[in-house]
């Protein structure tokens, strides 16, 4: 059940799950990719990369959540919102810092934008850390039963107790493929997840035994506007200090802007549409999260990676993650516009 209205979350309490969300966005979209293994342990991750995912994940979900209901869709198309702060901010949707672009369309590099804006972003940056936040903060199972009745139902299967080692596996795989060497794979997911643990552990505490919804977490409207406003400073700062030497020309700009445009008013159709949307419980999932779970997890992840990366297959990972993830990022874009007319 949730916690009663008299008993809503305190500033701090909800400032704490703020920040544990924040984390979690980091965690599967730096060190999981292998961007930044230690983004909690650097002066940068501390001052930029942490601000920037939780102000991103906070804005997007208040959106989905408050102004609509946290549809598979509506979540993916926040997701790519999310993605598109590598244009301006990082201008790898321009020019990639590892390398030159497969090709251009527009002046912006295609494969890679489809990738980061139509992936990435949107599971490992959003809603796999929304997922994993509702678990182990709140009592709701809203994001879950948000998903696709295919998905629900693999859920539901007998053997679906899988699916989180196997995801553990598949993350430590992907992060082989930035990953230097073996040595740094494991001093990565050890000082990473054993943070992240550390502050379940310190919630768990803070909260003594209270329950709320994830919605009760989120920020309200008067929160929201300030949380927006630091996203738009934020945004801006962070525009004009990281490789503004390389800003592209008129043409490179305009598909950037007409990629948001686009995005904005698929979601905007998407959140105005899911208002009206029913979403049953029909998975309730298991609370609390043991923490000798969560440690058997973090240590599938360790050890894939360090395996992983020993065994030097490191490229062969990443083409199959680009192409693959490129090509479900279109289909999930295809299904999107498609499921506007159901």
């Amino acid at each position: 059940m949730d916690t009663p209205m008299d008993q809503q979350p305190s500033r701090s309490i909800k400032l704490f799950s703020w920040l544990i969300l924040g984390s979690l966005s980091v965690f599967f979209a730096e060190v999981v990719s292998g961007s930044d293994m230690f983004p909690y342990f650097n002066s940068w991750g501390i001052i930029a990369i942490i601000p920037l995912y939780t102000l991103h994940i906070l804005v997007l979900a208040y959106v989905v959540f408050n102004i609509g209901k946290p549809r598979f869709y509506t979540l993916f198309l926040a997701g790519t919102i999310f993605g598109m702060y590598e244009a301006y901010i990082t201008k790898v949707l321009w020019s990639p810092s590892w390398g030159d672009p497969l090709f251009l369309l527009g002046g912006v590099a295609a494969v890679e934008s489809v990738v980061l804006v139509l992936f990435w972003h949107p599971f490992w940056a959003f809603i796999i850390p929304l997922f994993v936040g509702e678990n182990l903060l709140s009592n709701s199972n809203e994001i879950v039963n948000g998903l696709p009745d295919r998905a629900k139902r693999m859920l539901n299967a007998r053997r679906s107790y899988l699916f989180v080692p196997l995801f553990a596996f598949l993350a430590g795989m992907l992060q082989s493929g930035n990953s230097p060497s073996p040595g740094l794979s494991l001093l990565s997911g050890f000082s990473t997840l054993g943070f992240l643990i550390v502050l379940i552990i310190m919630w768990r505490k803070v909260t003594k035994g209270r329950e709320y919804s994830l919605r009760q977490l989120l920020p309200s409207h008067k929160e929201f506007k300030v949380i927006l406003s630091l996203l738009i400073l934020l945004y801006v700062t962070m525009s004009l200090v990281i490789r503004l030497d390389i800003l592209p020309g008129l043409l490179p700009q305009l598909t950037i802007w007409l990629m948001y445009a686009a995005l904005f008013v698929l979601l905007y159709l998407h959140v105005n549409g899911s208002k009206k949307a029913t979403i049953p419980e029909t998975i309730n999932l298991p609370r609390p999260v043991k923490l000798k779970k969560l440690v058997l997890f973090s240590l599938i992840f360790t050890f894939a990676s360090a395996i992983f990366t020993a065994a030097d297959v490191g490229l062969v990972i990443m083409v199959l993650m680009w192409f693959g993830g490129g090509a479900l990022g279109i289909f999930l874009l295809v299904q999107s516009i498609r499921d506007l007319s159901v």
